[in-house]
């Protein structure tokens, strides 16, 4: 469900066209501050030719496994090269350029990926002025009619989880912090759509 009526047209749209592409990846990872650590990369595959959203989470079971997780997500981006990456907020970049730096990922590899990214929050607060409290992913994609699964669920929730995970190894909270991560990819995949059909709306006036 679309609410264009209610959105409005902020700045130049002439020349801002989002990238589109037969396959795009929608990002979101989940991380524990205290721990200094990243526990999940979480990509939601959009194949538009085929028609298909594959979701691929790469979870850290354990703290020591970051480097894998990182690795794992590093493979899943080679396979698409050209497919942009969408995210909503700068915090997936600043955690990509620290991974990389910690794990020392070779600049021929971290340099052509961080070019792929999009950032949906920004071009949100530059495009497009909405009738929401606070421009965040839940604010916006809740306006905009997407629910999550949880309703409740929020990122400290998630890291509440992976704590209680770590503390009892019940799976139950690993697969609430994977239902969390995959709703905000789908959340981010909402708010492209719609910011993409605004924007051709806007332009053909």
């Amino acid at each position: 469900m679309f609410f264009a009526a209610d959105a409005i047209a902020v700045g130049s749209l002439v020349q801002d066209l989002l990238p589109t592409a037969t396959v795009e990846l929608y990002f979101d990872i989940e991380a524990e501050p205290g721990l200094n650590l990243t526990y999940l990369h979480g990509v939601l595959v959009v194949n538009r030719e085929a028609g298909s959203e594959t979701f691929q989470p790469f979870l850290a079971e354990s703290p020591e496994a970051e480097i894998l997780v990182w690795q794992q997500f590093l493979s899943l981006v080679q396979v698409y090269p050209t497919a942009p990456i969408f995210h909503f907020c700068a915090y997936e970049v600043q955690t990509m350029e620290r991974l990389a730096k910690l794990y020392r990922t070779p600049g021929h590899l971290i340099k052509p990926l961080l070019s792929r990214f999009v950032d949906l929050h920004q071009w949100v607060t530059e495009k497009v002025a909405l009738p929401v409290e606070s421009y965040t992913l839940k604010q916006i994609a809740n306006w905009l009619g997407f629910q999550w699964r949880d309703a409740a669920a929020d990122g400290a929730q998630s890291i509440y989880w992976y704590t209680q995970w770590l503390q009892t190894g019940d799976r139950a909270f690993l697969e609430a912090i994977l239902r969390y991560n995959e709703d905000d990819c789908r959340a981010t995949y909402h708010v492209k759509n719609w910011l993409a059909a605004f924007i051709r709306s806007e332009m053909g006036r």
